[in-house]
């Protein structure tokens, strides 16, 4: 096919083919050949797809153009082509520039919960780039066993898994219902508490996930007295205190 979408073929002339179905051809070639020959036999069918492709670069195996084909061809489909993700790929923040504009997907979104929308389908001239993950963390501190980082570049963490992660609190020294998470707002810092002298608080800890730069801090002292302290220090205290508030 020509760069203008048709391409030649004997006694018929220039056949246009940009836009038509390979069915939709073999029906026009089949009419106008009818001049010449009776009853003429035509078959039509697609060698390569070359005229309309996708870009994929940034971290992936093997950046690519991607032929465009009679198959939809999705976001992970073009990413798989171009030899999948790399290890300091960020599967949240994947661009996809169309038009002129740059929409970001949440690809992870797609691969945990299978959230249909995050994996779209792409469309000629589509470039995909894949961005290098920035390390997230949140910081546990206080009376844990094995305080530290805890990294949320690639994955949703709960205070649950988090606090689990390391080591759980430490029973001799902590106050199992003084579990606080500290969190920036552009309104103020947010400490959220979870009381867990209830071993059901920890099955709502599963559903409170950390965001980054978030402060998990387990104290020693009395709960009563805590607050007073956090109150004092920060005077637009926003507390969840019940912990059905805490999974909200």
């Amino acid at each position: 096919v020509n760069s203008d979408g048709t391409f030649y073929y004997p006694y018929v002339g220039n056949v246009r083919a940009a836009g038509r179905t390979p069915e939709q051809v073999r029906a026009d070639l089949s009419r106008q050949l009818k001049e010449f020959i009776p009853s003429p036999q035509v078959s039509v069918r697609v060698v390569g797809y070359n005229s309309q492709t996708v870009s994929v670069t940034g971290e992936v195996g093997k950046p690519a153009r991607i032929p465009l084909t009679s198959k939809s061809l999705t976001l992970l489909d073009a990413i798989n082509e171009a030899g999948g993700l790399n290890e300091t790929a960020d599967a949240r923040q994947v661009l996809v520039r169309r038009g002129g504009r740059s929409y970001a997907v949440d690809l992870q979104a797609f691969l945990n919960q299978g959230i249909a929308s995050n994996n779209p389908v792409l469309r000629n001239g589509d470039v995909v780039s894949v961005q290098r993950a920035t390390k997230l963390e949140a910081y546990l501190l206080g009376q844990l066993v094995k305080p530290g980082p805890i990294d949320l570049t690639k994955d949703d963490v709960s205070l649950t898994e988090a606090v689990t992660s390391v080591g759980g609190l430490n029973t001799n020294q902590a106050d199992a219902r003084g579990v606080f998470v500290f969190r920036d707002s552009p309104s103020g810092v947010i400490v959220f508490q979870l009381d867990t002298s209830s071993a059901a608080a920890y099955v709502v800890g599963t559903k409170f996930f950390l965001h980054p730069q978030d402060v998990v801090y387990v104290t020693t002292a009395p709960v009563a007295k805590w607050n007073r302290v956090v109150s004092n220090i920060l005077p637009t205290l926003s507390t969840a205190r019940a912990a059905s508030a805490l999974a909200n």
